[in-house]
């Protein structure tokens, strides 16, 4: 699956209907994030890579709420994809996760805003987190 960040159409801002993209190579990864979030009530799209997020954006009649990207991912690193992500959908919600990194002192300073957990992480701290990119709104039931 190919898809091009130039393709992509401008956006409106966040809408009613809340949905969280989840970048993550690790299939397992990807699941137990899911379920934990769908448990709590959001609407879940994953991607195992950059090329399947931005088909994911690029088909969705609305932007994410949140997107929770890993950092280290072959072919497209976390970085590079949030930064093209956020170049086309400004003030975009971003949470980096990784299993590698600890800190992000070493981070480029375009990237430092972004919320960070470092896995593992607690399903609560993950939910919280989520609540918190987005205002504290959550999902509607």
């Amino acid at each position: 699956m190919t898809a091009d960040l130039e393709n992509l159409p401008p956006r409106p801002g966040q809408t009613d209907a809340p949905w969280i993209l989840v970048v993550d190579d690790e299939p397992s990864m990807r699941q137990l994030i899911n379920v934990v979030l769908k448990a709590a009530g959001w609407t879940v799209v994953l991607a195992e890579g950059a090329a399947e997020a931005l088909e994911a954006i690029k088909t969705s009649a609305t932007i994410p709420s949140v997107v929770i990207c890993d950092v280290l991912m072959p072919r497209v690193d976390g970085l590079e994809l949030v930064r093209r992500l956020c170049a086309r959908i400004p003030n975009l919600n971003v949470i980096f996760i990784s299993g590698h990194l600890t800190d992000v002192s070493w981070w480029p300073t375009d990237l430092r805003e972004h919320r960070f957990l470092a896995k593992p992480f607690e399903n609560r701290q993950l939910v919280a987190a989520v609540s918190d990119s987005v205002g504290g709104v959550n999902p509607v039931a």
